[in-house]
């Protein structure tokens, strides 16, 4: 059963150089100043400013917003997680400009892997819900162990949560599995667990764009397509022990925001784009879970009106 996420869409819009200057604080923040997280500035610059139009320059908004969710997050709160500083840092600095130039097989892909789970507890810690572990690092109040990717407490229940970022739909339930199987370690005691899993490669294939007419319209595209294309494969899998799933996805777009009067060869009017990141989240309550409905007060708390927006939106 999906939970609703939200009452309806909602953006953050702001002027490039604003969001520049949000990377630019991120980056002071860990003291970087190289690396990805350094780079997607210039390349947003030079594409508003010096019209540059190649790959990276047209994704580099779109992929920024990762590290600047990642910022707003944590800036206030990694201190309360010892080390945690550090582990945000590499990512930050590490992995290829582009989520495509990934390379699982030369281990590429770990800094955004590992980026997914900082991003999963700063949300729950964003709306309230009180994360014990990250990354195997407890937190400075905390009296508990973890193995999991992220564990939050919940009444008198501690619950693990395993990420996982398939980069194909052949991957999807192979990961999916693999979260179930260290979920139900007998190391975990019993512990209950959900499924968190990044499902930006699947709704939206490497070398394209989400192309639309509002935000709007690209959240229901994404949303739509996580419902559709990954639920069905994983939650008939999940067991008594998962609570159930926690979707993701990011998706770059350009959103069309006017047109020309000068109208293409087959008669049909030229559009000027604006680049939009759009981002979803969907929970998936598993109907073979017998314990306390912990998803659907976690959808709730998501609903709340301090729920970071879905999309953001770069105006010149």
């Amino acid at each position: 059963m999906e939970l609703p996420t939200g009452r309806g869409p909602s953006f953050k819009k702001g002027r490039y150089t604003e969001h520049i200057a949000r990377l630019g604080a991120a980056c002071d923040w860990l003291g970087i100043d190289r690396g990805r997280a350094a780079r997607y500035g210039e390349l947003i610059r030079e594409f508003f400013e010096n019209d540059a139009r190649s790959r990276q320059h047209i994704l580099a908004f779109s992929e920024s917003c990762e590290i600047v969710d990642l910022f707003e997050l944590w800036e206030h709160r990694v201190a309360d997680f010892p080390g945690l500083a550090g582990r945000i840092r590499t990512v930050f600095n590490k992995g290829p400009l582009l989520r495509e130039e990934e390379n699982p097989a030369t281990s590429t892909n770990r800094a955004r892997n590992d980026a997914f789970g900082h991003l999963v507890a700063g949300r729950l810690l964003a709306v309230g819900v009180p994360v014990v572990a990250v990354d195997g690092i407890i937190a400075r109040d905390a009296n508990c162990a973890s193995e999991a990717d992220v564990t939050f407490r919940w009444s008198e229940m501690l619950i693990d949560i395993e990420c996982k970022r398939p980069q194909s739909y052949a991957a999807l339930e192979e990961r999916a599995k693999e979260a179930r199987e260290q979920i139900q370690r007998p190391s975990r005691g019993g512990r209950h667990g959900v499924i968190a899993l990044e499902c930006s490669v699947l709704v939206r294939p490497a070398g394209t764009l989400l192309e639309s007419d509002s935000g709007e319209a690209a959240e229901r595209l994404v949303s739509t397509g996580l419902e559709k294309s990954v639920v069905p494969r994983v939650e008939l899998r999940l067991t008594n022990l998962i609570l159930g799933l926690l979707l993701f996805a990011r998706v770059p777009a350009m959103t069309r925001v006017r047109h020309s009067p000068i109208l293409t060869a087959a008669g049909k009017p030229i559009h000027d784009f604006r680049p939009d990141s759009i981002s979803t989240w969907l929970v998936v309550s598993n109907a073979q879970y017998a314990g306390p409905d912990v998803l659907r007060c976690l959808a709730e708390r998501l609903m709340e009106p301090s729920e970071r927006p879905i999309g953001s939106v770069a105006e010149s």
